[in-house]
């Protein structure tokens, strides 16, 4: 069977994820995930990658990024992946292959999508049942975003429909928080089935006129 069809263009926002070899639980440790984040952060700052969210779990991660100009959503992704697996092969004086299949990734369209994708990605953790509140997942995102905390690592940035949920910051952090914590039928609708969509939106999203199928 081929490999799934991926929708590729710029200045579009993606979901992204990937899991280990065998989904075997490499990330158990909090330090393992911390070098996780410091890979990630080297290869987003070298080409100028936006991340807007992030969740490091045991043998997966979540994320959500932007593309802009002509940056390779490929290339960022396989110099991550490598750089890691190098690292943590390197750490532990292991060898072979670390990473299972390549990385699914889905165009996320802005407003309550996009919402609805920063939901799923702080409330993983406590969906896996590892935490019984997204706060106390390390390294999470959802701080950032309800409480206004700087990730330690990640220069992560507020997602533009975000930052359109009030004009005040304690009022964003307060109904985000609520939100996290509530219910929301379309982000509960995501668990299981994210990773397999190409579109997350409406059903006339436009996507860019130099869009392309890899």
């Amino acid at each position: 069977m081929g490999r799934p069809l991926r929708l590729k263009a710029p200045d579009l926002t993606y979901h992204i994820t990937s899991r280990t070899n065998g989904r075997r639980l490499f990330m158990k440790k909090k330090a393992d995930r911390k070098m996780l984040c410091r890979c990630l952060n080297r290869i987003l700052v070298k080409y100028g990658v936006i991340i807007y969210s992030y969740i490091p779990m045991m043998n997966h991660f979540h994320m959500m990024i932007r593309i802009e100009n002509e940056t390779d959503l490929s290339k960022v992704m396989c110099e991550f992946k490598v750089l890691y697996a190098k690292t943590f092969n390197k750490k532990y004086k292991q060898a072979g292959h670390f990473w299972g299949d390549r990385f699914k990734s889905c165009i996320v369209q802005d407003d309550q999508y996009a919402l609805a994708c920063l939901r799923y990605i702080d409330r993983n953790a406590v969906k896996a049942s590892l935490v019984d509140h997204p706060g106390k997942w390390f390294l999470t995102s959802f701080n950032s975003y309800a409480y206004g905390q700087t990730h330690p690592i990640l220069q992560l940035k507020p997602h533009p429909s975000y930052l359109a949920l009030a004009s005040s910051r304690t009022k964003r952090r307060t109904f985000y928080l609520s939100f996290v914590l509530g219910e929301d039928e379309l982000s509960d609708e995501l668990h299981g089935r994210l990773h397999k969509l190409q579109i997350f939106g409406s059903t006339d999203i436009i996507l860019p006129k130099n869009w392309t199928v890899v």
